[in-house]
């Protein structure tokens, strides 16, 4: 399949084209009307343009409103009778990738759904091209900022650091200060060149120093398409998803509007984590990674709130996918009502060594003879935990061990690396 986990990516101009895009907005396009958005990469106008085009070219018609997040798109999405929105951005990663997402009215399309699809892109070898009178029109995202505001209508009194990776977050810098917040801007630039460089959620450690530095009540630090979110409490304490998911959960407990009093995490929320809720009464379902499975987790039993330890948080009484800025909001709301984190019990946190290796063929890890020393390493790991992956973002195989004793968790993890390499040499 062309799709991972979270859509179609590559470097651009090499394993991704506007050729791709083409063929993604024809096959998107023999369904309906096609919804368009972009982050604010260098190559990001050019591809939606060439999604566009695809749409066009089999009669059906496109609107592309420019430069926004991720999550407004889908918004939009969720208003409108089309069967199918196309954002293009590459998410976290570096300014050369580009990436094509995909949502359907109910999220992130099905395994089935992205396989149909991937058959209507395929046919010749090059599509032919198709010229169009290519139009963006910004206005419908009035709307998002309109619910945005019905849901957080006074943050007047707090200060927020908003960090939003020098990406699509720009489009909506404005919007926590018309609610009344003041807000402390970093990295906000049209020019998307150098989209999370050094800065946002992957490098939470700037918003937090700036947190500190001016007092702030919170610090927001998005990644690239605005559907993550690192956050940083008034101590300068960094609050990764597991951390936010664990504040939101113990507080909506509390307050009594946790559904079912239970969330949905993935594999990689921390076991220490799990156990804390499990101590203040709130259990969880444990899902494969990525948001789209945290979500089908979370329509299937009911739940309000679930997400990933890398920053998607899903608030589904708000919107059925991550919405960094709007998690944002959600916890200055909660700072206001109820005071700040910093008087919450921390969670219980086991020491987790993650580990990437750079590998292009990822089929490795279903290499049968692989998989049974690495099923002996867990073992010997006793209440320990590992998980090994192939990336469905990125040409990584990724490593996950978790356990009481961190030196055992740093062996365990070097000795599966040197095994994955083996068996790569061995290909």
């Amino acid at each position: 399949m062309r799709f991972g986990t979270d859509g179609i990516r590559g470097v651009y101009g090499k394993t991704l084209t506007e050729d791709t895009a083409f063929r993604l907005g024809r096959a998107l396009g023999e369904k309906g009307s096609v919804l368009i958005g972009r982050d604010n990469r260098p190559s990001s106008p050019s591809l939606a343009r060439a999604i566009a085009s695809g749409v066009k070219s089999v009669g059906a018609e496109y609107l592309s409103v420019g430069l926004t997040t991720t999550p407004a798109l889908y918004y939009l999405l969720t208003k409108r009778p089309y069967p199918y929105a196309a954002m293009v951005t590459a998410s976290h990663n570096p300014p050369s990738h580009n990436g094509l997402k995909v949502f359907t009215q109910a999220g992130k399309p099905s395994d089935k759904e992205r396989c149909e699809i991937e058959k209507r892109m395929s046919g010749e070898k090059k599509a032919p091209p198709f010229a169009i009178d290519y139009v963006e029109d910004p206005a419908p995202l009035d709307s998002y900022e309109a619910y945005f505001r019905t849901l957080f209508c006074d943050l007047t009194g707090l200060t927020v650091v908003l960090d939003v990776a020098g990406g699509a977050g720009y489009r909506f810098k404005g919007l926590l200060g018309t609610l009344g917040a003041k807000v402390i801007l970093l990295n906000a630039r049209e020019d998307g060149s150098k989209i999370n460089d050094r800065c946002g959620a992957l490098h939470p450690e700037i918003c937090a120093s700036e947190t500190v530095k001016s007092g702030a009540d919170l610090g927001i630090a998005l990644d690239g398409d605005g559907d993550r979110i690192i956050a940083v409490d008034k101590g300068g304490r960094i609050l990764d998803g597991d951390d936010v998911l664990y504040l939101l959960a113990t507080r909506m407990h509390r307050k009594g509007i946790l559904k079912k009093d239970k969330i949905a995490v993935t594999v990689m929320t921390n076991g220490g984590v799990i156990k804390s809720l499990s101590e203040r009464g709130i259990t969880v379902r444990v899902t494969p990674v990525g948001d789209s499975a945290v979500a089908r987790a979370m329509a299937e039993e009911g739940l309000n709130l679930g997400g990933e330890q890398s920053g998607h948080v899903i608030l589904s009484d708000y919107l059925a996918t991550g919405d960094g800025l709007l998690t944002g909001a959600a916890l200055l709301k909660s700072i206001r009502d109820e005071g700040p984190f910093s008087i919450e019990p921390q969670a219980r946190r086991y020491p987790q060594v993650l580990l990437g290796i750079p590998i292009a063929d990822k089929s490795v890890v279903d290499d049968p003879s692989l998989l049974r020393r690495v099923s002996e390493i867990e073992q010997g790991l006793g209440e320990g935990r590992l998980l090994l992956r192939a990336s469905g973002t990125e040409s990584l195989v990724r490593i996950l061990v978790e356990h009481p004793s961190e030196e055992k968790a740093l062996i365990a993890a070097e000795r599966i690396k040197s095994l994955v390499t083996q068996a790569t040499n061995a290909r």
